[in-house]
């Protein structure tokens, strides 16, 4: 199993990727949020761990959890960018194995609407579960 650090390192190593970059899309874990210079665009990493489980024999122990890519756009400019970022998104993160360990299932879109903290946004979620064994 992989520890909750390296979790968290492989995920933001996809956004560091040439992949990703090329792309021009920045991303920032959950804790950090663009204040100055703010682009446009951008996502929120964020990872929960929700649940522990023990494999049925050893002592080997699976993390899962959620993968939530907040999407951020500027308002008045319609939902497409957000679908196409989810596509972006999907290419990198959609059913693939991340690192040594981590599975990712389908991934699932929640608009939210415009950002209660930022009026300028358009938020949606970008959703999907994990598994690391």
């Amino acid at each position: 199993m992989a520890s909750y650090s390296q979790i968290i390192g492989d995920l933001e190593n996809i956004f560091a990727s040439s992949e990703w970059v090329s792309n021009d899309i920045q991303a920032y874990p959950s804790n950090i949020a663009p204040t100055s210079n703010r682009p446009n665009e951008y996502v929120i990493i964020e990872v929960l761990p929700a649940q522990e489980l023990n494999i049925q024999y050893g002592d080997e122990k699976q993390v899962a959890g959620l993968i939530i890519l907040q999407i951020y756009t500027p308002v008045n400019t319609g939902t497409r960018r957000i679908y196409e970022i989810s596509d972006l998104l999907d290419d990198v993160l959609n059913k693939k194995v991340i690192g040594d360990s981590i599975q990712t299932s389908a991934s699932s879109l929640d608009v939210k609407g415009n950002d209660l903290d930022d009026p300028s946004l358009f938020r949606a979620d970008y959703v999907l579960r994990f598994s690391s064994y």
